[in-house]
């Protein structure tokens, strides 16, 4: 299943139902009320807002985001989008500890 988001894909273009959260190298996993965020960030590409964002948790810059979208009648959550490309989000789900 091709994924509907691009490189270019904001906060806004996010579908009803769908998930994002942000996913840092210690394990911790956080699902931001993005709503809240200025308008201007809430049109710009997630991308570039990664950059910006800060883990509570250890401190570290860039977290990986995924957006996860409801698929089948079981309502089972699958992942869509990731960023970066290529990032192994099983693996930093699985990590445990830091502070």
């Amino acid at each position: 299943m091709a994924s509907r988001y691009g490189d270019d894909t904001t906060v806004d273009d996010l579908a009803s139902g769908d998930r994002l959260s942000c996913l840092c190298a210690c394990g911790n996993q956080t699902w931001p009320a993005w709503r809240k965020l200025p308008i201007e960030q809430q049109f710009t590409p997630l991308r570039n807002l990664r950059r910006k964002m800060v883990c509570k948790r250890c401190g570290a810059r860039s977290p990986t985001l995924v957006i996860e979208t409801m698929q089948g009648s079981g309502s089972n959550l699958v992942v869509d989008w990731v960023c970066p490309r290529g990032g192994d989000i099983y693996a930093l789900r699985g990590r445990r500890g830091g502070p």
